[in-house]
């Protein structure tokens, strides 16, 4: 018996791990293999756990991504992601009291700001009611994300295997809906008016086109990219350029497209020997300047290019700049906003139904909340970017495992950036529950404020 009870210690000893940040972090798993069927029952029920979990995230993310928030044709998801910031509310307000999270100043200045303040100046300069201006502020209300994503991560204490998974299994199930609907769909099926669909697209410069988020697709790209980098398997060989070239077939968003592959090449950059990466610099200071010097020479060929999406938004910055010159206050503060159901709609303002702030970026953004409001939501894309570059994985965690770790922080890092560059044409508050789903996985991530088991 004792010659037993010493071999098990032993065993012990060579097959203990620390499960690093998994909901089981902190306590030390066996991985001997074992004969007593109550280990077995144990280990068949950690694992029906972890399916569980990997299931909840899977359908929890897309809603936190705000995938559906602007799809009208996905019935019941829609309405269930407009109504998603008001469910997790509790969460939220749980973070903010129980979890020291990074940032929260920030967070509140600004939440305080876009749903208190902005809707009192919509009332002030635009005359609307009290129930239009605060239907104004249902766009930013998933900025409530960046808490209770957090709170979600503290209760369920997934491991970053299971967010990888999850992650990864919604990009796969992104591109293969996104074929599906392009081959089964018909051809009738698409609308020239974003009114009836906001799914299936037709226009005259891109033809039929699908308006499916990418969210998922391009973390998807960005992280067969890094592992491309590290130890290249065939199917992120296949993926990587899979994804963009779907994209570019069916989503034809160009301004998504060119800031993916963008991305794509930072993270080839940053990941070179520092005497290739210098090289690589130079080349593309070259390349950046020939692509300026021949869009000068073919800017009227590029302009006819882009059709009545760069003419409505030239009318549209010149109607902006005319409205807020009225009032200079109005640059500071911002004017607020209307919705198309208020009693006031931008139409009756500005006098054109095709004027959309939410096709003017930052300059929307100035007309809404002013500089001092652009200032806070740019502060909080800021902070998403700002997290470490690099992932520090503990020793303990075996070398494949880390490289996927941070395959996959890279991943998000750039997937912040991303979409730092695209609201230099799409509002910074059309989808801000990307940004705070991608700041509060970056912080889970890299443990700066998270202690396993508290």
């Amino acid at each position: 018996m004792k010659i037993q009870g010493q071999v098990r210690s032993d065993q012990l000893r060579r097959g203990r791990v620390r499960v690093f940040g998994g909901s089981h972090a902190g306590r030390v798993r066996d991985i001997t293999p074992s004969a007593d069927p109550s280990g077995a029952r144990t280990g068949a029920a950690v694992r029906q756990a972890g399916s569980s979990l990997l299931v909840g995230f899977i359908l929890m993310l897309p809603l936190f991504g705000e995938f559906f928030h602007y799809m009208v044709d996905a019935g019941p998801f829609y309405y269930l992601s407009k109504a998603w910031p008001f469910l997790t509310l509790p969460l939220a307000v749980y973070a903010l009291v129980a979890l020291r999270t990074p940032h929260h100043n920030l967070y509140i200045a600004c939440l305080i700001y876009v749903l208190a303040i902005t809707p009192a100046l919509s009332i002030y300069w635009l005359g609307n009611g009290f129930v239009d201006a605060m239907g104004t502020t249902i766009k930013v209300w998933p900025l409530c994300y960046y808490f209770s994503m957090l709170a979600v991560l503290a209760f369920l204490k997934p491991s970053p295997a299971l967010l990888r998974q999850a992650l990864l299994i919604l990009g796969l199930v992104s591109l293969a809906v996104l074929w599906g609907l392009w081959i089964i769909v018909p051809r009738s099926h698409y609308a020239m008016d974003p009114t009836v669909s906001k799914l299936f697209l037709f226009e005259y410069e891109r033809g039929y086109r699908i308006y499916l988020p990418e969210t998922f697709t391009i973390i998807l790209v960005f992280y067969c990219t890094h592992r491309m980098l590290q130890r290249p398997a065939m199917w992120h060989l296949l993926l990587a350029p899979f994804g963009i070239i779907s994209m570019l077939m069916i989503y034809k968003q160009r301004l998504a497209i060119a800031a993916t592959v963008l991305m794509v090449g930072w993270i080839v950059l940053i990941n070179l020997p520092k005497a290739l990466r210098t090289v690589a610099l130079a080349l593309a200071g070259v390349g950046a300047v020939g692509g300026a010097i021949l869009l000068m020479h073919h800017s009227q060929g590029v302009s006819n290019s882009l059709g009545a999406s760069l003419s409505i938004r030239q009318t549209s910055m010149r109607l902006l700049t005319e409205f807020l010159l009225d009032e200079p206050v109005r640059w500071i503060f911002g004017a607020g906003g209307t919705t198309r159901f208020g009693s006031v709609t931008m139409a009756d303002i500005i006098g054109r139904k095709d004027f959309y702030l939410a096709d003017l970026g930052w300059a929307g953004v100035l007309f809404e909340y002013g500089v001092f409001g652009g200032l806070l939501l740019l502060l909080l894309y800021v902070t998403a970017i700002r997290q470490p570059l690099r992932l520090k994985v503990p020793e303990s965690v075996e070398t494949e495992e880390a490289l996927r770790q941070t395959a996959l922080y890279g991943a998000l890092h750039a997937y912040g950036i991303y979409l730092l560059v695209v609201t230099a044409v799409y509002s910074p508050v059309f989808t801000p529950g990307e940004m705070s789903m991608v700041t509060a996985l970056l912080l889970y991530l890299n443990r700066r404020w998270w202690r396993p088991g508290r």
